[in-house]
């Protein structure tokens, strides 16, 4: 309507632009505005022409030079096709830098032409705001290249100018998974899925292969569990571990040569090119070569052509389905395609750094110099070196041993991997914070030295301080049943929001059904048992007439505070828990990640002197009791040895707790043992650490919590005797009278129950068990307290010089805390039978 409108129409047409800018557009008929309108339009018009060429990278404003020579039309000023336009003739600058060696003279000119040009002015003012826009925006690639690192914006830009290739995988995959579908439920119909199954899933992996490295990721997880999917597909699905389809050599090379420098310089870095024949494995993001270079065996492992292409334009399919989905008037339906879009968002960032290989490298450097750092794992994780890496191109150390998915030393002893992996994961998860998150068979290497060799580090997660830490809490709470506590553990970790925790109308309601959950899924890892226990649950539920008030109850609470998500940082971890939960239950049935995660947890309450560390340990042991529970701290004992042996002890004391057992062994490996074994002590690792914890000079919180048990143990014990001298001067009858007298004098006429009583006995339970960590893991003996006290002082003073400073120093806390709790006891006697005689 602007085009048509009457002041566009009175001004005289058509008169050619060169000729308008000659006589300054005196010629021009019309109003003051008129000419305005009409010099906009030619700077429009030069802009626009200036722009229509721009360097790779730039915006592309789409548009702007079809609307200029419309609007040059309709006002009447577009130039005809002349050969050249006749326009004040400027000086020759090809480079702003000519503009510091121009004479005064020709800087006057180019004023005078400026200010004497009524078009030349506005076109140099939107060409310099044009300019300014561009400098300010900075280069701007995503029409043309594809992000390095997650962007949801850059993905849609640049795939939204590709519809084509945008509809040509939407029917792709809806009819590839559309017909398979369909043959499922011909299946179905006819009463043969069993007989089909195999058939099926032989076309599911082909399909799953097909559709690409996002789909191939997905499955990777199902496949890593037997619990999850039917065993025909379970045993197919396993060759997506690391048999995948593999690319053609060409690609390869290619791609080698385009990250490498080119064909010349590949051939001279390699040995023996033959190797590049055929792959050793071939995986979703790119296939893996054994190489050799200068003699030294490396593994090369080059990326898959377009795989950027496939899992971005995944990717922005699934969250452009999720955000029309939002849309849908359906509430319930909406909300959940607003958290599928948030979950892309989230879940996207570490997939798409998977396909950086030199980000991949960046981790795994990262990642060797934690584990070298960390005693608890770098005698039983190794972790390939870095020789060169590239874009699209990996070359590392090549570790030799067997895989889990190949057959051998490693798929033998299945069991006994997962308990050095599992809890080589829990270091990394809640000590390093720097965390492996893809965890699958085909990445995990059993050494001939007992070793297990990490692959493929492009999945990776970082976890804060404040979050391993709370993680340490909702573990203990869990392991210890402390469902109360688990809540604020989950508002903490952000997986429930805040102020459930402090409501005590929605505690009253989640904490049950938590107690519920946690238990089903902690109790057995198998998803089917799971499965069956949550359907059982649901029907006495529903039997009882309670589960329409809890799910009205649950719907109130998440209106109010929303309901339970799934933040960032925990979607690798969960990933990799799982996968690893599935590789245990592969090699056990009866596996439990409860109980398999236990002894790191315990071996941090027991040496982590931090404040939150101390009060879950607390927590932990007394079970809101004066004394601490024997069997918690049995408990603590066992997981505390377990690992301390697995992880960081020789490798006789590593097998003995349930380690691997390695093919060589070489002998720096039994010196620990030896010296150990020569004192005739017998005394593992184990129990060093411990003691070490125990008598240190500077004190710690579990120094304090076995002196004050100590002392009570004492304390019982000098009763004990005066009780049992007491009853061996029974049988003297009057004889024994000068003795006993005065006892119940002060003591009453309770004098048994005075002087030992339920509290005193739990101490001396305690300390037996306090000589039971000390002692090894050697069954307690039969003998009395009193030996069990002096076991211990013996044991601490063998073990040489080291602790005798730590020693002194506990044995000084020692006797000052016995000598304020025998006054308080005295004081006790002496005060409660005045207080009965009195009552």
């Amino acid at each position: 309507q602007t085009f048509q409108s009457q002041s566009w129409q009175r001004i005289e047409r058509p008169r050619p632009l060169e000729r308008s800018a000659r006589h300054g557009f005196h010629g021009v008929r019309g109003s003051r505005s008129d000419h305005t309108r009409s010099i906009a339009a030619a700077g429009v018009i030069l802009v626009a022409l200036q722009s229509r060429k721009r360097q790779r990278g730039r915006v592309c404003r789409r548009g702007l030079t079809p609307l200029a020579e419309r609007l040059g039309r309709m006002a009447g000023v577009m130039p005809k096709q002349d050969p050249a336009p006749a326009l004040p003739s400027l000086p020759d600058m090809p480079h702003f830098e000519a503009l510091g060696q121009m004479k005064l003279a020709d800087l006057q000119h180019i004023q005078s032409v400026i200010l004497a040009s009524p078009v030349v002015l506005p076109a140099a003012v939107g060409v310099f705001v044009v300019a300014l826009l561009s400098l300010r925006r900075g280069r701007q690639p995503w029409l043309e290249e594809l992000p390095l690192r997650y962007d949801g914006a850059w993905i849609a830009a640049y795939w939204q100018r590709r519809p084509l290739r945008l509809l040509q995988r939407f029917v792709e995959v809806s009819i590839r998974a559309g017909s398979f579908s369909v043959a499922m439920e011909i299946d179905k119909l006819l009463g043969r899925e069993e007989a089909m199954s195999a058939q099926r899933a032989r076309e599911a992996k082909e399909l799953i292969t097909d559709l690409g490295p996002a789909f191939v990721k997905i499955v990777q997880v199902f496949a890593s569990r037997p619990d999850a999917l039917p065993e025909a597909y379970q045993k197919e699905f396993e060759g997506l571990l690391e048999r995948v389809r593999p690319f053609k050599k060409d690609e390869a090379m290619d791609t080698m040569s385009r990250n490498l420098g080119g064909d010349e310089a590949v051939r001279s870095l390699f040995d023996d090119m033959s190797v590049f024949d055929e792959p050793v494995a071939a995986a979703s993001v790119g296939q893996v070569y054994r190489a050799k270079m200068n003699g030294r065996e490396v593994a090369v492992k080059v990326q898959r052509p377009d795989v950027r292409e496939q899992v971005t334009l995944d990717l922005f399919v699934v969250r452009q389905i999720a955000s029309i989905g939002s849309f849908v008037p359906i509430e319930r339906y909406a909300r959940q395609f607003r958290s599928l879009f948030d979950l892309v968002d989230r879940a996207a960032p570490p997939f798409i750094e998977e396909l950086d290989y030199e980000f991949e490298a960046s981790n795994q450097k990262e990642f060797a110099e934690l584990i070298s750092k960390c005693d608890l794992v770098s005698d039983t994780v190794q972790v390939p070196e870095v020789v060169q890496a590239s874009r699209e191109v990996l070359i590392q150390e090549w570790l030799p041993g067997k895989k889990l998915t190949e057959p051998g030393a490693a798929k033998d002893q299945a069991q006994q991997v997962v308990k050095v992996l599992l809890n080589s994961y829990m270091v990394q998860l809640l000590e390093t914070g720097f965390l492996h998150g893809d965890p699958h068979p085909g990445n995990f290497v059993l050494m001939p030295s007992g070793k297990i060799g990490i692959l493929d580090y492009g999945l990776m997660t970082r976890i804060s301080e404040d979050k391993r830490v709370a993680l340490i809490q909702y573990l203990m709470h869990v392991q210890a049943n402390m469902y109360d506590e688990c809540l604020q553990d989950l508002v903490t970790l952000e997986f429930l929001p805040d102020g459930i925790a402090s409501d005590k109308e929605a505690r009253e309601v989640i904490v049950p059904r938590l107690a519920e959950t946690l238990n089903i899924l902690f109790e057995q890892s198998d998803l089917r048992v799971q499965r069956e226990k949550f359907i059982k649950q649901r029907e006495e539920l529903e039997a009882s007439g309670k589960l329409e008030i809890l799910q009205q109850e649950l719907q109130g609470i998440a209106k109010k505070y929303g309901s339970f998500q799934l933040p960032g940082y925990a979607t690798l971890i969960i990933r990799a828990l799982a996968t690893l939960e599935g590789v245990g239950l592969k090699a056990s049935s009866n596996f439990s990640l409860k109980s398999e995660t236990f002894p790191y947890i315990a071996r941090r309450l027991l040496t982590d002197d931090s404040l939150r560390i101390r009060e879950a340990l607390r927590a932990y042991l007394y079970k809101g009791r004066s004394r601490i529970a024997p069997d918690r701290l049995e408990s603590l004992s066992q997981g505390f040895r377990t690992f301390t042996n697995l992880m960081k002890g020789d490798r006789v004391e590593a097998a003995a707790a349930g380690a691997p057992t390695p093919e060589t062994v070489e002998a720096t490996n039994n010196t620990n043992g030896n010296e150990a074994r020569q004192s005739g002590e017998n005394l593992d690792l184990a129990t060093k650490d411990i003691a070490a914890v125990l008598f240190s000079p500077d004190g710690n919180f579990l120094q304090d919590l076995l002196i004050d048990e100590g002392v009570a143990a004492v304390d019982a014990l000098s009763r004990a005797a005066v009780l049992q001298s007491l009853r061996a001067l029974n049988p003297l009858g009057p004889l024994a009278v000068p003795v006993a007298a005065p006892l119940r004098l002060l003591l009453g006429d309770r004098l048994e129950e005075r002087l030992l009583n339920r509290e005193d006995k739990q101490a001396l339970l305690v300390i037996r068990k306090i000589v039971q960590i000390i002692q090894a893991g050697q069954p307690i003996s039969t003998s009395g307290s009193l030996q069990d006290l002096q076991r211990l002082v013996q044991l601490a003073t063998g073990f040489g010089p080291t602790l005798v400073p730590g020693a002194t120093a506990f044995a000084q806390r020692f006797a000052q805390r016995l000598v304020q709790r025998a006054l308080q006891r005295v004081a006790e006697d002496l005060v409660q039978p005045r207080e009965m005689v009195n009552a």
